[in-house]
This record gives structure tokens, sequence and C-alpha cells, in this order.
């Protein structure tokens, strides 16, 4: 199998300005003429539902490659997650941790059953202007009573204030600081152009139901990240060891946030790059 980088072959640029972004997997394949911007969002963006200690944590995520059906969300949504629920445009599945990278607060979700029909979000051309409003995209459950979650989005502008979370866990280095605070079921979702193409991944790290300073993580500071994972043993990624240095201050977040959270239950398991949690061991793609 080759890397996971080669599902990744597009880049748009949105730093100072303007951010570096890349399309991944089946993301810079055009949609079917019979398939608008609104479905287009609704096949790419998932909602996240992790049972972390004895805390329901609630996320959003986005389909990089349909076909493997990989979602990409950030670490600390699905740190020490015991089960995980991903809700798409499909329905409700579940969910694995294939890959995890604690110090830029990624994680690479695997969906369970594959199914066709999920696509990744086309990326935005290079020149994409940081002085454009964007929006940040995410499912929320905004009616208690609605089993489904529902796109949420939130307009946003990227700014030059510098922003850091209240929560204990630094906001990932490589965000671009957004103007507007986002609540965590928005965090690990795409932040996309007037033109839905994706620009880059929403990072917000408050208390649970709180919104909190937010940045926008470049699509290609995450490429670069995706490069180097490549298939491991029993369908996970590997390549990101060198990322397990930052596990204490997870561990600490998860803690903070989640009662009943217990650090085992986000354990690495050698000898294989620590990507898997506990409970899916026996589970193949």
């Amino acid at each position: 199998m080759h890397r996971l980088g080669w599902m990744v072959r597009t880049s748009a640029a949105l730093c100072c300005g303007t951010v570096a972004v890349s399309g991944c997997g089946d993301g810079e394949r055009p949609a079917s003429p019979a398939t608008t911007a609104a479905q287009r969002l609704d096949l790419g963006v998932v909602g996240i539902d992790a049972r972390i200690g004895d805390h329901q944590a609630l996320g959003s995520g986005f389909v990089i490659d349909g076909g493997r059906g990989l979602v990409l969300t950030a670490a600390h949504s699905v740190w020490g997650a015991r089960s995980l629920k991903l809700t798409t445009g499909l329905g409700v599945l579940h969910g694995r941790i294939v890959a995890r990278a604690p110090c830029d607060d990624l994680a690479l979700l695997e969906l369970y059953p594959r199914i066709p029909g999920l696509a990744a979000l086309p990326t935005a051309p290079v020149g994409s202007s940081g002085d454009q409003l964007l929006r940040s995209l995410g499912r929320r459950r905004t009616d208690p009573g609605v089993a489904a979650a529902a796109i949420a989005s939130i307009p946003v502008r990227t700014t030059s204030v510098a922003q850091t979370s209240g929560a204990g866990l630094p906001l990932p280095r490589a965000g671009i600081p957004l103007d507007s605070p986002l609540v965590p079921e928005i965090s690990g979702g795409p932040v996309v152009d007037p033109a839905n193409r994706l620009v880059g991944m929403a990072e917000a790290m408050g208390a649970p139901g709180a919104a909190s300073p937010a940045v926008a993580v470049p699509w290609a500071q995450v490429k670069r990240r995706l490069d180097e994972l490549r298939p491991g043993p029993r369908t996970v990624y590997v390549g990101w060891a060198a990322q397990y240095r930052c596990v204490g201050r997870q561990n600490a977040y998860a803690r903070a946030m989640h009662p009943g959270y217990r650090d085992r239950d986000a354990r690495l398991n050698a000898p294989i790059a620590p990507t898997r949690i506990p409970g899916t061991e026996g589970v193949e793609g």
C-alpha cells in the first residue's frame, strides 16, 4: 500500500492573509452534476461522539478519503475514547482511531463499516485570500429532541491577534487565529471558503459546551503530517511516534475535562506505534 500522502495532490495558500491548503483522498474529483454544494458538505462533514471516562465528548471532523473511510479530527476530542460514534450524512457509524499526533493535536479515524457515498471536500485553489469571510463547519445537535446532528456553520475570519486556550492545552502553533470563538462541538471540523472549499481545520479547546478562542490549522501543515504516515500492522497507520512526547499534556487536558478519565484509556500499544484505543485490538478493517 502506498503512503497516505499520495491521497493528497492539490494545495492552496492562506498564510499571513493566505493559508496553505491541499486536497486529500477523493477531494480533488469534481462532484457529480447532481450533487449540490450542500450535499457535498453533508457527505464530507462528520460529527464525533466520544465516550471519554464518564463523559460524552462531542466534536467534529471531515472525510479525507471516502473510499478508505478516513476522517480527520482533533486529537483532544477523542483522546482516551473508549467508544466512538461518527455521524455522517449517510447515518451514524462506529469509528476507531488509526493514528494520533498529540503535539499537533491531530487524530485519524476510520469509519466502520465502510460505506460508499462519503466524499472529501474539494480544496481551495492557490492564491485564496485570507481577507475573505470563511466558515467553520461541524455537526451539532441544536434541538435535544432531534437525534440527527445538523451541520453548523460559524462565520469566521483570520486575524493576527494571538489566541490562547484557557483549558490548559496550547492551541497548535501552526494555527492561524480566528476572530470568533468556537464551541468544542465544532473543533476538528473543516474551515471552508465562500465556495465551500477546504482551507484548514478548526481547533478550539474550551470546556464542554463553552465557547473558546480558536485557530485554523492550514491544510498544508496537516498534509505534511499525513505524508509521514504509512500503513502499519492490523490496518493502522504508523509514522507519528515522535509526536508522543506530548502525551502528558493530552492526558492532563482529558483529566480536567472528562470525569472518570484514566490515563490507561489512552495507553500506548508497543511495539506498534501508539495509534489504537483499547477494545479495538481485534478489529480489522
